[in-house]
C-alpha cells in the first residue's frame, strides 16, 4: 500500500512540474484547434437546421403560424389539440384565425361536457372573456 502511494506521488510531481513550466503558443495550439472545431460544428448544425426547416415548407405556412401562436400563448398539448379540432371544423384552411375570432370557440362550447369546459377555458385564456361591467374591460 505504501509503495502505491509513493508511486502515485511521482506522477503528481510530474503533473505539477508540467503545470508550473511556462506554456507557449504551440502547447496551446491543440486546445485552440479543438475549441475552434467544436464552435464550427455548432455553427454548422445551426445553419443546417435553419436550411432544413426552410426546405420542409412549414416555415411561413398557416400551420407554422398556428404553432407559433400556440407557443406564444403557452398552450398545452391538450389545448392545442382542442384548438386544432375547432379550427378544422370552422376554418380548415386557416387555423390561426381561431386566435382572432372568438365566435369560433363560442360555437364549440356546445360540445359534450368535457370538451365544452376545455373550450370555455381556452376562450378565457385567449380572449380574456370578461364582461364590460366588471371594470376590467376598457374600450379605446
Amino acid at each position: 500500500m505504501v509503495t502505491q502511494i509513493i508511486a502515485r506521488g511521482s506522477t503528481f510531481d510530474s503533473i505539477a512540474r508540467s503545470a508550473s513550466r511556462p506554456s507557449t503558443m504551440s502547447d496551446n495550439l491543440f486546445l485552440i484547434t479543438w475549441i475552434g472545431l467544436i464552435v464550427a460544428f455548432w455553427v454548422g448544425l445551426y445553419y443546417f437546421d435553419k436550411w432544413r426547416k426552410s426546405r420542409s415548407g412549414i416555415v411561413g405556412s398557416h400551420k407554422s403560424l398556428f404553432l407559433d401562436l400556440c407557443r406564444v400563448h403557452g398552450l398545452s398539448r391538450q389545448e392545442r389539440s382542442l384548438l386544432l379540432k375547432a379550427a378544422k371544423i370552422y376554418r380548415p384552411l386557416e387555423p390561426a384565425l381561431i386566435f382572432v375570432d372568438p365566435t369560433i370557440l363560442a360555437h364549440c362550447a356546445a360540445a359534450p361536457p368535457p370538451e365544452s369546459l376545455g373550450y370555455a377555458g381556452l376562450a378565457k385564456k385567449l380572449f380574456n372573456a370578461t364582461t364590460p361591467t366588471d371594470g376590467k374591460h376598457r374600450e379605446k
